[in-house]
């Protein structure tokens, strides 16, 4: 029951336009990026180039890229298929493929945060950030099952929750996710150049 509340409110406060048709609260978390890659509204337009261009921030930026294609080839396939349960290109891969892209969007830019300093905060944000999208994965799953029965089952059955990998019969798929997600997270803080060692 809290699961599902929780993910009704992270839906309901991604849909919420605040500044525009085209940025929704979903901004936030990109915001909170920004401002701890050091983006100053007076230099723009350099941070903005530093960030694409810096070559101290190649394997972020190669991580969020994968993660930024990810995501709009799912919206795309999602949008093609919209009168119905999507289950081919990306859906055939995971059940999730948006949340899967965003997700490795945002590990993209953790580790471009880590590259700048020893501060464990945007780990612990990302952590955070998968945490709810499996609970809005979850609460999504549950309208669709109620939706599609039976075909739904037979797709969950046989397509990974969010990340391309078989869930051991024993662990809950959203589980499974947040243990994959909190094991990067560990390695992350453990090979990161500027984090402290003990």
């Amino acid at each position: 029951m809290i699961e599902a509340m929780f993910a009704a409110l992270l839906f309901t406060l991604q849909n919420i336009v605040y500044g525009g048709p085209f940025i929704s609260i979903m901004f936030i978390p990109l915001f909170a990026y920004l401002i701890l890659l050091g983006v100053s509204f007076p230099y723009l337009e350099r941070d903005i180039y530093l960030l694409l261009f810096s070559k101290e921030y190649v394997f972020g930026r190669l991580i969020a890229i994968i993660g930024l294609v990810v995501f709009l080839w799912a919206a795309v396939q999602l949008l093609k298929g919209r009168t119905g349960l999507v289950l081919n290109g990306l859906y055939s891969v995971v059940r999730h493929p948006q949340y899967t892209g965003i997700v490795v969007m945002t590990l993209g830019l953790t580790v471009m945060c880590l590259t700048l300093g020893n501060n464990p905060q945007p780990v612990l944000m990302w952590l955070m950030e998968v945490f709810g999208y499996v609970a809005l994965a979850r609460y999504e799953e549950w309208q669709l099952e109620k939706k599609h029965r039976e075909s739904y089952r037979r797709y969950r059955q046989n397509v990974p929750f969010m990340f391309p990998l078989k869930t051991p019969s024993r662990i809950p798929e959203p589980l499974f996710t947040i243990l994959i997600s909190i094991i990067i997270a560990s390695i992350l803080l453990l090979i990161s150049p500027n984090f402290p060692r003990f």
